[in-house]
């Protein structure tokens, strides 16, 4: 029984030194930060080029999960692929994968990634504590107040009332505002080869 307790609390300290983590590094001022498994990105790569095409973008979008053997890996919620021809004309294609029966990872050579827009766990919870600010707000002044400010027994209209609580719903909907966007996902733009370092250019890594 020893040797069998011996042996899970080996396998377990493995796996900790072999775990993998994605880091982040700016190439001017050397800062650097360990990307949190969980946390929702936007993974900007590019397609393959093709004929007739000017520029083409796909930007995957998901919760990270731990890198594994050396693969970026992340649980897909959507993907946008924008293409704009020689011509002029533009196309956009959506595929939503939040409700796909037994989804898995895409994994992802740390290569292909241009740029990845982040958001913490915890700033994604007070991200969508904002939205729900804003529509409350949004709600209440433009539902609620005219609504609740009617007599309806004598058909008069209490414009205090109104007032008193589309304000209210107002200064609601301007903190949902403003927590909504102090809370957008932080940009980071990844050196590709040719490219000079500076302060807007970061190196992803896989630590481990």
């Amino acid at each position: 029984m020893k040797r069998f307790y011996l042996s899970l609390l080996l396998c377990a300290i493995s796996s900790l030194v072999i775990a993998q983590e994605l880091q982040l590094e700016n190439t001017a001022s050397g800062r650097s930060f360990i990307l949190k498994p969980g946390s929702t990105v936007d993974l900007h790569l590019d397609l393959p080029a093709a004929q007739m095409v000017r520029t083409n973008n796909r930007v995957l979008t998901g919760a990270l999960q731990a890198p594994e053997k050396g693969l970026l890996q992340i649980l897909p919620v959507q993907e946008t692929k924008q293409y704009i021809f020689e011509n002029g004309l533009e196309r956009e294609d959506n595929t939503y994968y939040e409700a796909l029966l037994g989804r898995q990872p895409f994994r992802l050579p740390l290569e292909e990634v241009n740029s990845i827009h982040y958001r913490t766990p915890a700033i994604e919870h007070l991200n969508k504590a904002g939205k729900i600010l804003l529509a409350a707000g949004a709600a209440g002044a433009l539902l609620v107040a005219p609504l609740a400010s009617i007599d309806y027994g004598e058909g008069s209209f209490n414009g205090d009332r109104y007032f008193r609580i589309a304000g209210y719903s107002l200064i609601t909907a301007g903190v949902g505002v403003a927590v909504k966007f102090g809370t957008r996902k932080r940009k980071f733009t990844i050196l590709q080869p040719g490219e000079s370092p500076d302060k807007n250019r970061w190196t992803l890594k896989m630590l481990n």
